[in-house]
């Protein structure tokens, strides 16, 4: 069995344990693994307010507050409770099942949820996992102690015995020191460890005194397993990367694109790294309309998403009309949400993602006069912009805002254009931008997009993706064919940052000379764009795809590793 362990997951739009990509990536896994009677369990927090409700004032500004959702009508509560050390307490940890159903309803992978919020703790413990990613600090190093050895340990309480543990980003690391605890050698360890590292950005990576690591645990285990399992031994004030605790004891690390791999290896100085492309969950992520449209043409889709690859041969007519379908539901929802007067016939845009200043969410209207001249020589142009700042980031909420004061300013001198920024953007809301827009508008600064997911769902249904050739894009792109780039085609081994002005003239040249004259002037022409988005894309770029790399590259070589470390030590548990 895989114990699949990750920090934030997304199983369902009405439940807020997730707050963007890492936490949607996992649930659609988590779907492949029961879809494809991967033998499989996830682990992850409960997380009781999740991460932000998001309203924004009359001035643009971000308002955040608590998500509240009833756990229990949701969840089961599991009768298993467990008990670690944590500093001078003992605490109680509590778990929550939701079980996912494979496409065809013939099997199940659980996944549980972790919780400190229990009467046997007491009310500062049990806050503890009240909000996902706001808290930083200590409250973030007890959540990735009860994530990653409260985990461990409430799979023997309720008797899962896993072969491999696969730590998704390094939140979950800790687990490593309870496998230490257990095993006693750091071979057998590291035999057992699968570990994807999702971000090229050192900064991000969770680091923590190690003082205050050590008085965590001390209870737990010692410094000794600590220093071991670091392999150095760290002074007080000196930081432990859990990141790097977790490429050390990791036989297998993985990297989530070709050119992340990449900006890993140059991170991770002196590792190698291997890599496995992200996908999506094709059949979650397609539109009603384009479910409908596939079936009817591409019979066993769901089973087999290779046969994606013949979405090029479904009449121009069907495909349109399934387009225009989901273009006329997300339309008549943003104008009741907005009262923007978007319509049908007019090329909208999507900017939809987590707001941050890297993703440079507001990049389309650096120079609003720019794009309303575009827009007055060739066609109107609606945007619609959605995603979350974190409450901590000023930059996500000054580009927030930013998007706001230009959208005044554009309304104020043209009818050419509209915009509309859509609040508490989620899973349910994706699903409609994804197959409802024109194009999908992703332009990170590069190479910091590490692989990115969201055009995967867009070109699944026939939405052409328009985005900065970095992550899993540089991998796919086809320029003209299924989409177009954004800047300098790079080398896989360019690790320099692309520069705004020269995206940002990419972007604007290509929809006034390329994109917009093909969708008002040869629609046929930007129909048979829609379509290779869908057949050069889906067949590879989904998690079924994935998942099955995982297991044969991946996981089958880690048992077979970890056998050959059991038998040499005369052990077998496997």
């Amino acid at each position: 069995m895989i114990a699949y362990f990750v920090m934030e997951c997304a199983v369902d739009s009405r439940i807020p344990t997730y707050s963007g990509g890492l936490g949607i990536l996992a649930g659609d896994t988590l779907q492949s693994f029961a879809d494809l009677d991967v033998p499989a369990v996830g682990i992850t927090l409960l997380w009781k307010n999740g991460f932000i409700e998001q309203k924004l004032s009359n001035a643009g500004a971000q308002l955040d507050s608590v998500q509240e959702w009833d756990i229990e009508k949701y969840m089961q509560p599991v009768n298993a409770k467990i008990k670690i050390p944590l500093g001078d307490k003992d605490i109680t940890i509590i778990a929550y099942k939701y079980t996912i159903e494979s496409t065809k309803g013939d099997n199940e992978i659980d996944v549980y949820f972790l919780s400190p919020d229990c009467p046997e703790n007491d009310d500062e413990t049990r806050k503890i996992c009240d909000r996902l990613y706001i808290e930083g600090g200590l409250t973030r190093l007890k959540q990735e102690i009860i994530l990653g050895i409260g985990g461990y340990e409430m799979l023997k309480a309720i008797k899962f015995k896993p072969f491999l543990y696969h730590i998704n980003e390094s939140h979950s690391a800790f687990l490593i020191a309870s496998l230490m605890k257990d095993i006693n050698d750091l071979s057998r360890v590291k035999s057992r460890v699968v570990f994807t590292t999702h971000t090229p950005i050192p900064a991000a990576f969770d680091k923590f005194e190690m003082k205050d690591v050590a008085s965590m645990l001390s209870r737990y285990c010692d410094k000794q397993v600590l220093y071991e399992i670091y392999q150095e031994k760290l002074e007080d004030n000196d930081e432990l990367n859990l990141s790097w605790l977790a490429i050390k004891n990791a036989k297998n690390v993985v990297a989530v694109s070709r050119k992340h791999k990449f900006v890993s290896e140059s991170i991770f100085e002196g590792y190698k790294i291997k890599y496995v492309t992200n996908g999506i969950h094709h059949v979650k992520w397609a539109s009603p309309h384009h479910k409908m449209l596939y079936a009817k043409y591409l019979k066993g889709w769901e089973e087999d998403p290779d046969l994606l690859r013949g979405a090029a041969c479904i009449p121009d007519s069907e495909f349109a009309q399934a387009h225009i379908l989901s273009k006329e539901i997300l339309i008549e929802m943003i104008n009741s949400e907005n009262d923007a007067s978007f319509i049908p016939e007019n090329f909208t845009i999507a900017m939809a993602k987590r707001v941050t200043h890297y993703k440079r969410n507001n990049l389309i209207l650096t120079n609003p006069d720019k794009l309303i001249e575009i827009a007055e020589r060739k066609g109107n142009i609606q945007i619609v912009f959605a995603g979350k700042a974190h409450p901590a980031d000023p930059d996500g909420k000054f580009i927030i805002k930013s998007i706001h004061d230009s959208t005044q300013y554009i309304l104020s001198k043209t009818k050419k254009i509209k915009i509309a920024f859509l609040e508490n953007y989620n899973i349910h809301m994706a699903n409609m931008i994804l197959s409802g827009v024109d194009l999908w508008l992703n332009n990170p600064v590069r190479p910091l997009e590490a692989s990115g997911t969201s055009g995967m769902k867009a070109s699944l249904n026939g939405v052409p993706n328009f985005s900065v050739l970095d992550g899993w894009w540089l991998e796919a792109c086809m320029e003209g064919i299924n989409g177009w780039g954004i800047g300098p085609k790079p080398a896989w081994s360019d690790l320099s940052y692309s520069s705004d002005m020269q995206d940002l003239n990419d972007i604007y040249g290509k929809l006034e000379f390329n994109i917009l004259d093909l969708y008002y002037k040869n629609f046929a022409d930007y129909l048979k764009i829609m379509k290779m988005a869908v057949s050069s894309i889906a067949p590879y770029f989904n998690t079924h795809r994935m998942v099955s790399e995982y297991v044969t590259e991946l996981y089958l070589t880690g048992i077979i590793m970890c056998y050959l470390e059991q038998e040499k030590a005369g052990i077998c548990d496997i």
